[in-house]
This record gives C-alpha cells, structure tokens and sequence, in this order.
C-alpha cells in the first residue's frame, strides 16, 4: 500500500511517522510509546542482540523487560563498528522522521554518527540522545543504573519507614521515565517541524526527567530554603495523609481531606458525639485525635475485606482504595471492564496479560498490537525498498529556535498535579494557557496553605495567564464557550462526568470547534466498572500494584493483611500525577498532529490508575506467566548483586532539623555483573573479606547478599556519600548518592544543567522551579513566568480575545460572572 493512501486509512494519529529506535535499556518505552501512536519503527540491535534482551524478569529465556518496551516494533541488526552497517545506518535515516540513541555521551561521534552530524546530513531528522545525565555536566561519564538514578533523582528519600533503609523504586521506573519524556520531546519536534520543515537534536536528561516526578519537593524547599528555615527529610512511610490501614483482608488506603470527607467519614463511624468539634473538620484538627481515630476506623475496616471496604467508602463519597497484589491487579474487575491488558505474544507462540498501553483516543485503545521482534527477524522485510518514498528536504535556510507550540491556546481547567502538568509543559514550550477557575471553585493545590498561592500550585501555573469566571452560571459557561471557540486545546482532571455536568463535555466542545483537541486523565479512566470512583494521585499507587511492590522484600509465605503481616512501608510521593500529566500532554500532542493531517481534533484520555500498571507492565506480565513469582523485593535485585542502599557518614554540610528530625546520607551501589564486581573491590582496597571465591560468581554473590551487605556498610558507614561516590564513579561502579530536593539545589550537576530555576513568585518569594529535562537545537530555553493569581488576566483576556468593551468587563465583574485578583 502506498504511504500516502496508508496515512489516509490508517486511524492512529502518528500513521506514517517513521522511526529508528537505537536505544537500549534506557529510554526504549520512547519507541514503544511512538509505536503505540501509529508510528513504524524499525528496532535497530547490534550483533549479539540488544542489552535489554538479558534484562530480568524472564518468562524461560525471553526477556520480558525488553518484550514489553519493544512490542509494536520491527527488528533488524545492524553493526555500526563496520562501514557496511553505518551506511545502511544511514540509509534508513534519510527516509526516517525519527532517530531515537540512548550511548554513552561521545559514542556516536566514535562512531562516526554524532547527533550533530546526522542533523546537519539530513535536516528533516530528529535525533534524540535519551542519556543518564545528559550530553553535558560534571556527572556526563557517570556510570547508573535505574536504582543510582531513582536515588539520585529524588525518588528514593521519601520511600520506605524511618527505622529502615530508603527503597528504590520497583520495575524500571525510572529510565521508563525518561522514555515517556523522551516521545513527548520528539512529538513536539515533529509539530514543531510541520512548521518550518526541519528537525532537530534532542540532549535528553533521564536525571532531569526522574527529578520533575517527584512531586513538588523541589519547588517547596526551595521557599524553604529561601526562607531561612528548615524541615525533616526523614522518610516516613504513607505519612499521616495517605495512610494505609488494615482489613479482615488486605490493605486499604484511606484519605480524608475535604470537610464533606471527613463528615462522611464521621457517619459511617457512627456519628458519636465527641467527633462533632468543628475543628475536627481540619486535617490539623484531626491529627489531635489521630492515634484514637486509627483504632476506630481499624475496628470498623477489621470486618471486611479490602475491596468492600474501598466499594463502601466510595459509596460514601471518602477516598479509599484497595492495596492490591500483581495477581489480583490482573483479576480485577475495573482493570477487565477496561482492558487495560490483553492476552498478547510476548515471544513467538507464548502469550500473557499484557498491559495494553497509556492512552486512548475517540475511545479506541492505542497499544499493544504485536509481539516484540526477534532478533534480525525483519532484515528481508527492510531492504532496499523499505520506507521507498523519501523525506522532503528543507532548502530553506534554518530558521532561528523557536518555541514548538506558539501560535497555539490551551484552556486549562486541570486541579491538583495531571492537568496542570500537561498544560504547563505547553505554557512552557510556547502556548498561551489560560488557567480556569474561580474562588468558589479554586484549583485545591492553590489554597492548600490557606491562601491564594503555594509553592506546589506555583510549581505547575507557571507561566500561564488566570481567568476567573463563575463557570456554574449560564453568562460564564457562554464566555468559557466563546473562548472554546478560540482554542486549539483543552485540559481537564475532574472527575468522571463533571465536564459533561458542566455543559463542557467533549461532545459539546466538538460542536462549538471540530478542531478542539481535548485531553482527560481520571482516576480510573472515564469508563469502566469503577469510573465513578473519587481520589488522588497515591489512591492510584495501591490499584496499580505499586504499594504492594514498592516496599521491603517479606518472607514468601505471607499475604497482604495476615495476622501479624506487617502493613505495606508506602511512600510519601504523590506519583503518578506528574507523569500522567505528561502522558495527558503526549495524548494531547498526537491528537494535534493528526489534527494537521485531518483536520479534525479529537478526545485523547489517560486513566491514572493504567499509569501504573503500565509502568509495571513487565512485573505485572511475569505474574500472569508464572503466578505469585512477583514480589517485593526491597533492594534487592535479579540483575545482580550488592544491589542496595548503604548507610554513610553524614558530611560536614549536613545538620539536624530545626523540625527535630535529622538528614540522612545514603548511597545506591549496584553491580550487574562480574566485572562490576571487581571495580567494587578494587576501589574498596580489595579487602581480604571480598576475595571470598564463593563471591566471584553473581550466584555466589546473590546467596551471600546478606553477609557482602554486613560488610559493605560497615566500609561506607564510615565516609560520606558524596565523597564515596566519587571514588567509586573513578573505577566505573554503577552507585550515587540519595538526595532530597534540598541536596539538588545545591548540587554542582543540577546547576550546571540549570535545572533550578529561581523566580520571585507573588504571594511567596523566591523559589525555585524545576527546569527542563531536555534542551532542544531548534528550542530556545523554556519560557517560565510566575503562576498567576485568580482572575489576574481576567481583563486583558475578555478584551483581547472575548472582544468585550470595559464597561461590559466592569458588569460582569460586579454581578460575580467574571473575577479578577484583588
């Protein structure tokens, strides 16, 4: 079939897009996620095959890491040390869209194909380089893994209980993250080349990618910091807020924020008198009584199993939601009702529940379609006449760095950490996004701290304009409808059906602009057998199967809730609303693209809760292959051994809490394999202990994990994590130092990278935002201004762009339609 008329029947929005995927291990979810969109691309391995291909966990001898990030791709080998292998490289780049490379900094120009030189070769082109720390920096040659990066990120200091080691995150989150950061990155390329015809070079920062996740501690300790004053970074389990509570069966984590929760809350308690104080209808006032309140509500959930308990409170209007293990994620009822995974190959002629990708659009599922390739099995497919029709070259001269999405309006009625997200990435690559909301109806992240303005609300409102408008009221809802008229995008996080409640659902949207783009992220998904179900980000964490996996490795005969099984140690991170909300920005960005081919818009929707479970879609695809294999696991790791996090000495900088708690120091260490574990020795002086015969093999290693890591802290206990880091990056062993926000705002990395971004924000202070996780050749810096006030471009938008004379502004302003900042 001839591509252009395959472009026409083809419904996926990126139909036609031709990609070259060179990345391995790191960053390979960008390819897939690309795939998953409608693009062809075409898995480049070298001889030997690809490192991801012996990368845990196994279904037999198959990889089911590497099956899950490359289904939905072709394959071929190619060897780029030989010069037949880079010119067929070559080849294929002219008539690609797309190159994807995850080496080492400087490995592509070894070999003759620097990112530079493919882009000025071929200037439609491109080229994202996904690398740990990026391209440039002082930690550019460091040597990770996904764990030194969960640490180093600021992923790790917030997981696990005070009385034990911090936890990595489990799968491979991280470098899955910087995948997912990846394709939006070159999705905005590719809109941004339907401009002017060229491509580009991408420097993506994996580090950069992971440190944006992790929920708003950076911009909070930045006030902090910028303050004077000083706060505990002790982990501490759930936290008080999403607080995990047991049943006669399982887990369940429950949240009582609101007022209307906690009432509702209170009645199913009984109602009893000494709960009527209205003080109590604060979180602080509760935590007054919060050791008496456990013990109530553990009474009552002692009575039911986790699942009932979750279906009663969300009867009852309170966030709960079960603490499920992989096996019962895949038997779960919502999870079927919405396919989130499908029977599907992951190796010829072997099935397992696959996870069925992150986005849908018009209601069509865009995932899995076909097993990962076996190694060169594509090579007759991909000849000569492969992807025939050749790239349109730009004889132009190269325009100046622009921004990728000015020119276009974003309406922005996200709350909380998704729909903010995503609008903030446009805010930030050059739309105009108008922020929507009222004082009746606040974004609840902007009055967290009782006023108009908090750090976290700042962090995701940057750089966007705010319209205040009493949205419930016909005269708003027609001024809302007028500037729908205007828009090219639409975000929204509300619950199911609140848009449509509003008169604003998509159906509605598509009749005032067939062009309007609309992009949703629930809880659970818009449909389905729990659509109707109420939360925050961490109410997705325990559905998912993260809380169960991301805590301490138990003995192997113990379920969730037994008798003396101890609770899930949890995590007080807010993940995943800030990946989702870039998710809900690449759903976004897709629907654009066709948008450009069609002419149509479209609805893409990402449900929070199949965040998760595709970010743990290979653990999740070991569990239906082999049941009850899937476990936590703590630090420890299939991959190899030491692999773990290591007590230091606190340096010189560190001090205890002005709140009372102390700072810790902590290092990540993991060896992958032999020669890994020899680097360790050698930079620890070869110790007589290590010469051990049985400790030569990664099996003899994994038996002795134990005794190896007695001795490992005992030699890192006694120096600071910094300093060990450096000596053992010097003999290439995979390790960093954990940080919390506060350690990146001072590191000498994070600033040469300019990640931190100070800003003087109305209603706080200095803070500083988090910077970008990629720097583009054809992008100027990203554009940050700080977050708006409710209403504070009230005026200017219902003048410039709703065409309202002052006095109708002025009518509207005191019968309470529109609002503007005091």
């Amino acid at each position: 079939m001839p591509e252009s008329a395959s472009r026409t029947a083809d419904p996926r929005p990126l139909a036609g897009v031709r990609v070259l995927d060179l990345a391995d291990e790191k960053g390979e979810l960008a390819g897939r996620i690309l795939a998953d969109l409608g693009a062809e691309v075409v898995r480049v391995e070298a001889p030997g095959g690809a490192r991801s291909r012996r990368i845990p966990p196994f279904a037999g001898k198959h990889s089911l890491y590497f099956a899950i990030r490359n289904t939905n791709k072709l394959g071929i080998v190619l060897d780029l040390e030989s010069d037949a292998g880079r010119v067929r490289l070559l080849d294929l780049a002219s008539r690609a869209d797309v190159l994807i490379e995850s080496e080492r900094p400087g490995r592509m120009a070894e070999l003759g194909l620097a990112p530079e030189d493919l882009s000025r070769r071929f200037p439609h082109l491109v080229v994202l380089s996904i690398s740990d720390f990026g391209q440039t920096g002082p930690y550019r040659d460091w040597v990770a893994t996904d764990s030194t990066l969960c640490a180093i990120a600021g992923m790790q200091w917030k997981a696990g209980t005070p009385d034990r080691e911090p936890l990595f995150t489990p799968a491979a989150m991280n470098h899955d993250i910087g995948g997912i950061m990846g394709a939006f990155a070159a999705l905005a390329a590719l809109h941004q080349r339907e401009r002017d015809g060229f491509g580009q070079t991408i420097d993506l920062s994996v580090l950069e990618a992971v440190a944006q996740q992790t929920d708003w501690a950076f911009s909070n300790a930045s006030m902090i910091e910028a303050k004077g004053q000083d706060s505990s970074t002790v982990r501490n389990g759930s936290g008080p807020i999403y607080k995990i509570i047991r049943c006669r069966t399982g887990f369940v984590r429950l949240v009582i924020m609101s007022p209307r929760q906690w009432h509702a809350m209170r009645d199913w308690l009984g109602n009893p008198d000494y709960l009527q104080d209205p003080k109590y209808d604060s979180f602080l006032g509760r935590m007054e009584i919060a050791d008496a309140l456990n013990v109530m509500v553990g009474d009552l959930f002692s009575t039911m199993d986790h699942e009932e308990v979750s279906r009663e409170a969300q009867k009852r209007g309170i966030v709960c939601t079960p603490v499920l293990a992989p096996g019962e994620v895949l038997a779960n009822e919502h999870f079927r009702s919405r396919g989130t995974f499908v029977p599907g190959e992951f190796a010829r002629g072997q099935t397992g529940p696959i996870a069925s990708g992150f986005f849908e659009l018009d209601r069509r599922r865009l995932g899995y379609r076909f097993r990962p390739p076996e190694l060169d099995e594509h090579a007759e497919r991909i000849g000569e006449t492969f992807w025939r029709e050749p790239r349109s070259v730009p004889t132009a001269k190269r325009p100046p760095p622009s921004r990728p999405f000015e020119g276009l309006r974003v309406l922005d009625f996200g709350i909380g950490g998704v729909g903010v997200e995503a609008g903030r990435l446009f805010a930030e690559y050059g739309a105009d996004v108008i922020k929507i909301e009222s004082r009746t109806y606040p974004d609840f992240i902007r009055v967290v701290m009782s006023t108009e303005m908090s750090a976290s609300f700042a962090s995701s409102n940057r750089s966007k304009r705010g319209f205040g408008v009493d949205i419930k009221s016909e005269a708003g809802r027609a001024l809302v409808e007028e500037l729908v008229k205007r828009a090219d995008v639409v975000f929204e996080n509300n619950s199911t059906g609140t848009m449509e409640a509003l008169g604003l659902g998509y159906e509605r949207l598509r009749e005032l602009n067939p062009r309007i783009v609309m992009a949703s992220s629930q809880l659970l998904g818009d449909h389905g057998a729990w659509a109707d179900w109420i939360g925050y980000g961490p109410s997705t964490q325990p559905i998912g199967g993260l809380v169960h996996l991301w805590d301490y490795a138990r003995s192997t005969s113990s379920k969730d809730g037994e008798v003396g099984d101890p609770e899930p140690a949890g995590a007080g991170s807010i993940f995943p609303d800030h990946l989702a909300g870039r998710l809900l920005a690449i759903g976004a960005l897709a629907a654009l693209i066709r948008r450009s081919r069609t002419g149509r818009g479209g609805h893409a929707t990402v449900a929070q809760a199949e965040v998760v479970a595709n970010i743990l879609a290979d653990q999740l695809l070991k569990e239906g292959v082999d049941p009850g294999s899937v476990v936590p696991r703590g630090n420890r790791s299939e991959r190899g051994a030491p692999w773990g996090a290591y007590r230091c000495a606190r340096g010189n900088g560190e001090k205890e809490s002005r709140s009372g708690g102390t700072s810790e120091e902590w290092i990540a260490i993991t060896i992958r394999d032999d020669a890994e574990w020899e680097r360790l020795r050698a930079a620890m002086g070869d110790p007589d202990w290590a010469s051990d015969p049985i400790y030569s093999t990664a099996e003899g290693r994994q038996a002795a994990h134990d005794a190896i890591d007695e001795r490992l802290s005992e030699w890192t206990g006694a120096q600071s994590a910094r300093a060990l880091t450096a000596t053992l990056q010097m003999f290439q062993v995979p390790s960093a130092p954990m940080f919390t926000a506060r350690d990146q705002l001072h590191d000498p990395h994070f600033q040469a990278r300019g990640y931190g971004r100070w800003i003087d924000q109305q209603g706080i202070g200095w803070m500083a935002f988090e910077g970008p996780a990629f720097r583009a050749s054809g992008m100027p810096d990203v554009r940050i201004s700080q977050a708006p006030l409710i209403g504070e471009h009230t005026r200017e938008i219902a003048r410039e762009l709703l065409g309202l004379a002052e006095s109708e502004i002025d009518e509207l302003i005191a019968e309470g339609i529109l609002e503007i900042t005091s």
